[in-house]
């Protein structure tokens, strides 16, 4: 048990000498003082100077706040735990203690530099200026403090800040902000206020009002700063942005350290720019913008409003096949939410504003980094981003999910539970058709018997397959009846996967595994679920009648016998009227449509020419002819179609080239 201390009002001076010279009783001795009088009043800091003597930090930081603790404008302790702060990484607080000195001491020029190093190491260029150019500086004299101005600006150039953080060139004309407010507005009934506290925090306070233009330019002007939520009451959004940020984690690290600061803010740029040049390689044009804080942000604006869930599919797919190379950042989407839903949903910091807890001005950026000498002839310059191309991008990242991912699909959703068909109906059915193919092509929904059957009889289908060829979209409703009525066979599994990938709606694991083995979905049933589109088609089709037999689409097929030619109907259009404008939409689409089919077909044929290199077939039967393997001495494998009912002349049998 320790001995008692009894009380002890001052500082011991005999016990100094001893654990200057690092007597381990002395020390020992030390530590139950301190121990015994944390609740006394006075002689702190002298007692922290002793315990930092010692080799004891830990207890000589408590001993200074102790000392604050009684007089908030002890010198002494306000100093020395800038210093032991320092030491251990915790910059700000640092910081807060040395604006505390200065406060108390504002001619001392020593206490001045201290504050000056510490705000450039931890990257606070703003705060730096100010004290540069404030009363404090006075007691640097003109010489140092010119030389000090020049290390603020050289520090920030080299961490990567901009060496002027004043607004842009000139004021927003009227024209600039009617822009500005056209190009960012989302939610009409809202938007969000920025505010900072004085001791660091910050955040966002909703402003029930619509984001109007006086609003818009006293952000522009620097007096407010304002964010908006993507997502319009109509479930669209006009833009979308990425955000690469900084975790905090590797922030707090980055505090302590200029070095490890600059790694990081490097880190942050190189990844935006990664970016920006991957969405430039699916032909997406995105917009560079320095935020202001610690991060760097992608605008991409759309030619026409789009469905927020469009949207959101892109950028998960997008973050899913561009995930960032270092474990310090993070990357978000916006918009976050598919629809406007009962609350406001995310907002997102609108750029060219100041960063109310930086004070920096958001920039726009070219894609060389460097800041934009015209940010608002930019805005107006920037490219809008298609729908044919934001769709033909979606199919793209759709088509490069990985069969893994694919595999790991949610459960497929039942319908309501169906009558029993008699099993000599459903034998009937199934054994009445051949094997799937391999892969589902375009071609295929004319060419395979049973597919093409059902969608001549049934127009309720066949109206499913032409709004996705027309608007790539389905409603959950609308993939339930595809399901259900195609996905009970293995051609038509292919059929729905093929129809489902071509939605920009529809996650890439949402696809069926096997063909369903009850009953399909009845058309009842069908009306139900799609009015909208029963509603709109010839939805009456006659059935034969059978004990147990309920209508269903899937009865189409006991019309068709087994080896029925698929031949497609013939129909008859009435040409619109020519519109060049209307012409070159089209064009852009059937150009994109044989840049997929193109693919679909290289895929097809190196398929077929692996199988048949490795299992040493020379040709393949495929009923209206015969598809060959050439293989000539220095040229590349072919792959040579065939026809069965002529004999083929010289130079007419259709080669595939393959990949050498």
């Amino acid at each position: 048990m320790a001995r008692s201390l009894g009380p002890i009002a001052t500082f011991p001076d005999d016990l100094e000498p001893d654990i200057r010279l690092g007597e381990p009783d002395a020390v020992a001795r030390l530590r139950e003082v301190v121990a015994a009088r944390r609740e006394e009043r006075g002689e702190h800091a002298r007692w922290g100077r002793l315990c930092e003597a010692a080799g004891e930090a830990g207890l000589a930081l408590t001993e200074y706040q102790l000392a604050l603790r009684d007089d908030p404008d002890d010198v002494v302790a306000l100093s020395r735990l800038a210093t032991l702060y320092e030491e251990r990484g915790e910059t700000d607080r640092a910081i807060e203690c040395a604006e505390g000195w200065v406060r108390i001491a504002p001619a001392d020029a020593e206490v001045v530099v201290r504050l000056l190093e510490l705000l450039i190491t931890a990257e606070q260029f703003e705060r730096a200026r100010e004290v540069v150019s404030g009363p404090p500086a006075r007691a640097l004299g003109p010489e140092a403090r010119a030389a000090w101005e020049a290390r603020v600006r050289a520090s920030a150039s080299a961490a990567g800040e901009p060496e002027e953080d004043a607004p842009p060139p000139g004021l927003p004309t009227d024209g600039d902000v009617v822009w500005f407010v056209h190009l960012f507005s989302g939610r009409e009934n809202v938007y969000a206020r920025q505010w900072s506290g004085e001791r660091g925090e910050g955040g966002y306070t909703p402003v029930r009002e619509p984001l109007t233009v006086a609003v818009a330019k006293n952000h522009l002007l620097g007096s407010i700063t304002v964010g908006a939520y993507p997502v319009r009451l109509d479930n669209t959004v006009t833009f979308f942005a990425f955000d690469n940020d900084i975790r905090k984690q590797a922030l707090a690290r980055a505090r302590g350290s200029l070095a490890e600061a600059r790694r990081i803010k490097e880190a942050v740029a190189a990844e935006a720019e990664r970016m920006r040049a991957a969405l430039a390689a699916l032909g997406i044009p995105a917009l560079l913008e320095d935020s202001g804080f610690k991060g760097r942000h992608l605008w991409v604006f759309l030619e026409a409003p789009e469905d927020a869930a469009v949207v959101r599919q892109f950028g998960t797919l997008f973050l899913r096949a561009h995930p960032l190379g270092s474990a310090d950042l993070q990357a978000e989407f916006f918009p976050k939410q598919a629809t406007a839903g009962a609350g406001i949903g995310n907002l997102i910091k609108l750029p060219l504003g100041i960063h109310r807890r930086t004070g920096r001005r958001s920039r726009l950026l070219l894609p060389d980094g460097t800041a934009c000498a015209d940010s608002y002839a930019l805005l107006r310059q920037q490219p809008r981003l298609s729908r044919e191309i934001l769709y033909a991008a979606i199919t793209a990242l759709k088509a490069g999910v990985a069969p893994a991912e694919r595999e790991a699909s949610p459960p497929v959703p039942a319908p309501e539970p169906e009558e029993e068909a008699p099993e000599v109906e459903r034998a009937a059915i199934q054994e009445a058709f051949p094997a799937p193919p391999p892969a589902w092509t375009a071609a295929d929904f004319e060419t395979n018997p049973e597919v093409a059957h059902l969608l001549r009889h049934c127009p309720v289908l066949a109206a499913l397959k032409r709004k996705v060829e027309e608007h790539r979209r389905l409603t959950h409703d609308e993939q339930v009846v595809l399901m259900h009525s195609l996905g009970h066979s293995g051609a038509g599994v292919l059929a729905v996967n093929y129809l489902l990938d071509a939605c920009v709606d529809v996650s890439p694991t949402t696809r069926l595994q096997s063909a369903f083995a009850g009953n399909p979905i009845s058309c009842p049933r069908i009306r139900k679920r799609i009015p909208h589109i029963t509603g709109s088609v010839a939805c009456n089709c006659c059935f034969d009648s059978a004990p147990g037999q309920y209508p269903n689409p899937r009865l189409h097929l006991l019309t068709l016998a087994a080896n029925a030619p698929a031949t497609p109907p013939e129909t008859v259009r009435t040409p619109p009227a020519w519109k060049p404008a209307d012409r070159a939409k089209a064009l852009r689409v059937l150009r994109i449509k044989r840049q997929e089919l193109d693919a679909e077909t290289g895929k097809l044929e190196t398929d077929l020419l692996a199988y048949m290199e490795s299992t040493g077939v020379a040709e393949i039967a495929a009923g209206e002819g015969v598809l060959r393997l050439v293989q000539e001495a220095g040229a590349p494998a072919a792959l040579v179609w065939e026809a069965a009912t002529t004999e083929t002349e010289p130079g007419s049998a259709e080669t595939a080239e393959t990949p050498s």
